[in-house]
């Protein structure tokens, strides 16, 4: 499938609703959280879609393959990857998420690296943060990170580290173990 593409970039044309090609998604103002000035954004309500790349993304119970802005805003929404310089998720999931800012209000994700986050009852495979704010729990495997709040990751940085080195120990041995019975010795 091929990518989606801001048409507001140069090149291109900007349509109201979704392009002739149902490729290009279709476009709404939105207000930029910092400033509040109207911004065009790519917008999906109730719809899927492939690769998406502009500048502002708000996806509304939908779904997307890779997503890649400067802003993104997910509500009730899906996506495999991230990659973007704010995020904001409600009730949402993400498999990876890469950005400066993630705010995660009732989703999950599978891995999120982030200078700053902040998690409202959330949940999380692998987090890796320069700063994590945690409201309610944030439930992770992996947390990485200082963080401010109730984070009950199974495992942090050291943890993981002893995780690692004793399930290698424990294959080296099993594997010399099976060559040993495979031998006949």
């Amino acid at each position: 499938m091929a990518p989606m593409t801001d048409p507001t970039a140069p090149g291109t044309s900007a349509a109201a609703g979704a392009s002739p090609d149902g490729i290009t998604p279709p476009m709404t103002i939105t207000k930029a959280s910092t400033t509040k000035a109207a911004t065009p954004a790519v917008e999906l309500l109730r719809a899927d879609a492939g690769d998406v790349e502009a500048t502002t993304v708000t996806m509304d119970r939908s779904g997307a393959e890779r997503v890649t802005a400067q802003r993104v805003t997910l509500d009730h929404s899906g996506a495999k990857s991230i990659d973007a310089r704010s995020a904001q998720l409600d009730q949402s999931g993400v498999f990876l998420i890469k950005s400066e800012r993630v705010v995660m209000q009732g989703g999950s994700a599978a891995v999120v690296s982030a200078q700053e986050t902040r998690f409202v009852n959330s949940k999380a495979l692998f987090v890796l943060s320069g700063e994590t704010t945690v409201e309610g729990e944030l439930r992770a495997l992996v947390h990485i990170g200082p963080a401010d709040g109730n984070v009950r990751p199974v495992f942090d940085a050291a943890g993981a580290l002893r995780f690692g080195a004793a399930l290698g120990l424990v294959t080296v041995i099993a594997g010399r173990l099976l060559r040993r019975l495979g031998d006949g010795r």
